[in-house]
């Protein structure tokens, strides 16, 4: 049985004042150098969502991670030798990463309005795409495969090239759908919500 981390964080609408622009400067290489061409609010969001994996890392280990650890493979998950594995999604206001001591961990969380008079049909629509999103995640696939995903009626289980994986609702905000995929079940989650004035920790 899996025991996961979920982190989450509103990102912050204010300009990095240099914590998280730190913690770029100790990833490795390749990934910093990516970081770097993005436009600002989309690097801001990814460094965000590494300080926040560092932190779930260092919760559930008990010691915290190193950036320059951490590994990042071309068209591959993201992981750090000997683990714990970590997956990270984010959408326009916020960030969110579950950390896992068990291999196969995929995290997906998507906003929308509540107040919209779409906002059921949206929600609906949500519900299976962050479990599309999460199974991808957990098998190492990217985007052009959601189509080989299968779900069944309730959104618990999915497969894709021929693996299964667990599916959990996560509860975040009103305003957000997200999705928990292991390759184990899930013995319990924790939902952490961190301020965003110290994402950088750990880093």
């Amino acid at each position: 049985m899996t025991r996961v981390l979920v982190l989450h964080a509103r990102l912050s609408a204010e300009p990095d004042s240099g914590a998280l622009a730190g913690l770029g400067a100790r990833l490795p290489y390749a990934k910093r150098f990516e970081l770097e061409r993005r436009d600002p609010p989309v690097r801001q969001a990814g460094l965000a969502g590494i300080s926040l994996a560092l932190r779930g890392i260092g919760l559930l280990r008990g010691s915290p991670g190193d950036a320059g650890q951490l590994r990042f493979p071309s068209g591959g998950k993201p992981y750090l030798p000997g683990g714990p594995t970590f997956s990270v999604s984010h959408g326009r206001t916020r960030v969110g990463v579950a950390v896992s001591a068990d291999d196969g961990v995929g995290f997906d969380l998507e906003e929308f309005d509540p107040a919209s008079p779409e906002a059921g049909a949206t929600r609906s629509r949500l519900v299976r795409w962050t479990a599309t999103e999460a199974v991808l995640k957990a098998a190492g696939r990217g985007l052009r495969d959601a189509r080989a995903v299968e779900l069944d009626g309730s959104q618990q289980a999915g497969r894709v090239g021929g693996a299964s994986f667990h599916l959990m609702s996560v509860a975040i905000a009103d305003d957000v759908v997200a999705h928990l995929a292991t390759v184990t079940p899930v013995a319990s989650v924790s939902v952490i919500e961190v301020e965003s004035s110290v994402l950088a920790w750990g880093g």
